[in-house]
C-alpha cells in the first residue's frame, strides 16, 4: 500500500510520487513506465506515449528518449513547456506533471544514454525517414551503427505535480509547485 493512502502529510505524498516515478523508470511493467507526453506545436497540442527512462527527485527531472527528427522535438524547441500524464490503475492514482524541456543531441548526456540503451531500443533510431514522414511501405532498419545521429534525450525539469487519488470515500487531490527553491504544496478540491 502506498504511503499517501495512509497519510495526509503532503511531504509524504510528494516523496511517494517521486518513488513511484523512479519505479516507473526502472521497471517495464510499472504503470508509470509508459506515460503520455503532451507538447504544443504549430498545429496545436499533440500527445504521445513515451517510455520513462529516468526520474530524479533531487534534480526534479523526468527523462525519455526520442528521434531528433520527430515532430515533438520541433514542438519543444519552439515551446519548451510540456505536460506528462501518468496513471496507476491498481493504486487509483493520476499524476499530471508540467515542466520545461531541454533536448540533448550528440552531446555527453545523449552519448551516455545511448551507451546504456539496449540494442533493441537503439533500433528505433535507424530509420532513413524521419518520424511522421509518409512512406510507401514499412522500412527495414539500417545497420546499428547509424542510429546515434537520430537519437535524442528529452530532459524535463519538473515545475508542477498535480496528484489525484481516486477512492470511494472521497477523492484526494494536491498540487506541488517548485517556487523559490522549494516545493510548495497545497490541497485542491478534487
Amino acid at each position: 500500500m502506498n504511503i499517501f493512502i495512509e497519510s495526509s502529510n503532503l511531504d509524504s505524498i510528494l516523496i511517494q510520487n517521486w518513488i513511484d516515478l523512479g519505479h516507473g523508470a526502472l521497471r517495464g511493467r510499472h504503470p508509470y513506465h509508459t506515460p503520455v507526453l503532451a507538447t504544443q506545436g504549430d498545429t496545436g497540442p499533440d500527445v504521445r506515449t513515451v517510455v520513462l527512462r529516468d526520474a530524479n527527485f533531487v534534480q526534479r527531472r523526468l527523462v525519455c528518449h526520442t528521434d531528433i527528427r520527430s515532430p515533438k522535438v520541433r514542438d519543444v524547441q519552439t515551446q519548451p513547456q510540456v505536460a506528462w500524464l501518468f496513471y496507476d490503475r491498481a493504486n487509483n492514482t493520476q499524476l499530471r506533471i508540467r515542466g520545461q524541456v531541454q533536448i540533448h543531441h550528440e552531446d555527453e548526456l545523449a552519448r551516455a544514454r545511448w551507451q546504456k540503451s539496449a540494442a533493441r531500443s537503439r533500433q528505433c533510431y535507424h530509420a532513413a525517414l524521419s518520424p511522421s514522414t509518409p512512406a510507401a511501405s514499412p522500412e527495414a532498419p539500417t545497420p546499428l551503427e547509424t542510429g546515434f545521429e537520430n537519437f535524442a534525450v528529452i530532459d524535463c525539469k519538473v515545475d508542477t505535480i498535480d496528484w489525484l487519488y481516486l477512492q470511494h470515500e472521497g477523492h484526494l487531490r494536491a498540487r506541488f509547485d517548485w517556487r523559490d527553491g522549494n516545493w510548495q504544496s497545497t490541497w485542491l478540491a478534487p
